[in-house]
């Protein structure tokens, strides 16, 4: 049998800053790639910190490649990003935009990271219910990213394929459940208006988020906080709160 080998569209491959002894690990979202994260990736490392953002299996590539791919990849590929930042960094800190916020719980609750910060974290993505049983489409058309700011491009596939999306929904289902066993420190970002998670999935998140939490609205961004208007701020937001872990830690 023979494996087809994709190659990587272009800008959307994994990078690396070093910086300092505290690694953010940044992760992308459902049919995104390391460029939707990069901007944040470049203000983190103009910060000092060390930056890295893996490119999840079967994204960034072809949408054949992606219907191969499951959510035990997507997550091996974020385990893979943290045992690279552990060998560097004295502390690792998962952040994780839509799905990736998914991926950074899961990742919390194995013990692998010393704290978390979700953005517009996917716990329900109602566009997608009605696929959940879907066995007769392969692909469906994918929406325009839900970006506030004009004449921003993100790197997606314009089609998705239903088994991902059915991938996607068995890793919400499995993480859900057990957010309150969280027990590193998290931070819970979400936009005011986001049309692919309802912002109340994270006010629902913060609730039952037991370790040390943070909360913070932003009010100019869609579901792709991490290229929209409030890019700055969420950077900032980051920044601090990766610096307010961390000096926890060393006291």
């Amino acid at each position: 049998m023979t494996t087809t080998t994709y190659p990587v569209i272009p800008g959307a491959g994994t990078f690396y800053y070093e910086g300092n002894q505290t690694g953010i690990l940044l992760c992308h979202g459902f049919n995104g790639t390391p460029q939707s994260v990069r901007d944040v990736g470049i203000d983190l490392m103009e910060k000092g910190f060390t930056v890295y953002a893996p490119r999840l299996t079967g994204h960034g590539t072809d949408p054949e490649d992606f219907r191969c791919s499951t959510s035990k990849c997507w997550y091996e590929s974020m385990e893979a990003g943290i045992r690279f930042l552990r060998e560097r960094c004295r502390h690792v800190i998962v952040v994780g935009q839509s799905m990736g916020g998914t991926l950074a719980l899961k990742a919390a609750l194995a013990g692998l990271a010393d704290a978390v910060i979700t953005i517009n974290a996917a716990l329900s993505v109602p566009g997608y219910a009605c696929h959940a049983a879907d066995d007769v489409c392969r692909f469906i058309d994918e929406d325009e990213p839900d970006i506030n700011a004009n004449d921003v491009y993100e790197i997606v596939y314009d089609k998705v394929p239903t088994s991902a999306i059915r991938e996607l929904l068995a890793l919400i289902e499995e993480v859900r459940p057990r957010v309150s066993d969280v027990v590193v420190p998290t931070c819970v970002i979400h936009s005011a208006v986001d049309h692919v998670v309802p912002p109340e999935d994270s006010m629902w998140l913060y609730d039952k988020i037991q370790a040390p939490k943070q909360r913070i609205v932003l009010e100019q961004s869609y579901h792709v906080a991490t290229m929209d208007h409030d890019r700055g701020r969420l950077a900032d937001a980051i920044g601090t709160f990766c610096e307010q872990v961390t000096t926890v830690e060393q006291m």
